[in-house]
């Protein structure tokens, strides 16, 4: 609504439903949840804003407080919350809208609420090998016995399980600590702890097939902790990523040669709700290769570089969902037309979700250090590992948070 009244300027009264990233929380029809613990002023009234996850699960959730508020008071908090939240959003939306969308901050919140509980969880890497032992026993040892030769020293189950807490650590420093938590692997029960050069023939050794079904598995771990909000989490992001190596390669830049440190390119597939890692690939255009990673039914998002007819045609064949931001222009092919008009936008705008994985692993500084091709996809695959290893336990913190409500119609209230 606009005015010509006031001191010779326009005023303007802005109307909320011009600015389409700003929406409300959405009432979702899943069971009820209560908070185990009281809530603290802090980590309750973020909750009033319109800042909350999208992605947040549980969807309906009742918490008590520790402060001794009246309703009056309580009200006027929400309001005050709602209200800078609304102001804010407002201001941040007319301030990034000249930049491209590829240079805009992220334009929803990934950051779970109760800031507090979850981040004082203490991750130690005998919980780390631990769980990974648990994975490696469910599938196995990677390599088959062979009754010829010397009898193994080193329990094959045992030296896969400490592959998958590698992560970026180097071979030295995880023999080292091996050895200083005193994880015994030898067949005999003896005191010994492989060193490097074993552990590194170990790597060569292993298949990758091996390593993309524990990836795969701790996955479902996750998974299962979620199982009991009985909400849907079949949401993928495709994306891809780069390791930087250590050897330096001649490339050549605006027509002059330059060094430059060589990077191994892949592709990975993120689940958003439990910040997980379903499979790397080699890096590609192309969803033919994570297709059979994927639950039925699933819906994948990723950006134009997946703008590919043969993608529409693989996700249409299994009964998936691709939903592909398109590049600028006419779509002349029939198929990526039918994807143009069922382009999702809420759907999509999740898509930003499957980078913090990325950013987890570009603030860890990850490096390829290994020639091989095929040892540098094997490396990625482990550091997926780690970092899915570090999820799990932070997404069973997470669900051991809330108890569900008893006698609750689904609907977010009580009967």
């Amino acid at each position: 609504m606009r005015t010509d009244e006031g001191w010779g300027r326009t005023p303007e009264i802005y109307n909320l439903a011009e600015y389409k990233r700003i929406t409300l929380v959405e009432t979702k029809n899943y069971p009820l949840f209560r908070v185990k613990k009281p809530l603290s002023l802090r980590e309750w009234l973020p909750l009033m804003g319109i800042t909350i996850p999208a992605t947040l699960i549980p969807g309906n959730i009742i918490a008590a407080i520790k402060e001794d508020l009246s309703i009056k008071d309580a009200a006027e908090l929400i309001v005050e919350k709602v209200t800078d939240s609304l102001i804010q959003e407002i201001v941040r939306e007319e301030r990034y809208s000249l930049r491209s969308e590829k240079k805009r901050p992220w334009s929803i919140k990934t950051r779970r609420p109760f800031r507090g509980k979850i981040d004082k969880i203490g991750i130690t890497f005998r919980k780390s090998i631990e769980l990974a032992e648990k994975v490696a026993c469910e599938l196995g040892s990677p390599i088959e016995r062979s009754d010829r030769g010397r009898p193994p020293v080193y329990d094959r189950v045992k030296l896969a399980a400490a592959l998958l807490v590698k992560g970026m650590r180097s071979f030295v420093d995880l023999s080292t600590d091996l050895e200083n938590i005193q994880y015994d692997m030898t067949v005999c029960g003896s005191e010994e702890y492989p060193c490097s050069s074993e552990l590194h023939t170990f790597f060569q050794k292993i298949p990758k097939e091996w390593l993309d079904a524990a990836l795969l598995r701790l996955d479902e771990l996750s998974i299962e902790e979620f199982s009991k909000f009985s909400e849907p989490l079949d949401i993928f992001v495709i994306d891809g990523s780069a390791l930087t190596g250590e050897t330096l390669v001649e490339r050549e830049v605006l027509t002059k040669v330059r060094l430059i440190r060589d990077y191994f390119q892949y592709q990975a597939t993120i689940r958003i709700f439990t910040n997980t890692i379903r499979c790397v690939n080699y890096h590609s255009n192309k969803i033919a290769d994570i297709i059979p990673f994927l639950p039925d039914g699933s819906i994948i998002l990723a950006d134009a570089e997946f703008d590919v007819v043969e993608n529409y045609q693989n996700a249409k064949a299994v009964n998936m969902d691709l939903q592909v931001k398109q590049r600028e222009g006419e779509a002349r092919k029939s198929i990526r037309k039918i994807a143009r008009i069922r382009f999702d936008k809420k759907k999509y705008r999740k898509r930003k979700l499957g980078e913090r994985p990325f950013g987890n692993i570009e603030v860890r500084r990850s490096k390829c250090y290994y020639k091989k091709q095929e040892n540098k996809l094997k490396g990625a695959i482990l550091i997926a590992c780690d970092h899915n290893i570090t999820a799990y336990f932070n997404n069973k913190a997470w669900c051991n948070l809330f108890v569900k409500v008893q006698n609750n119609d689904g609907k977010g209230g009580i009967n």
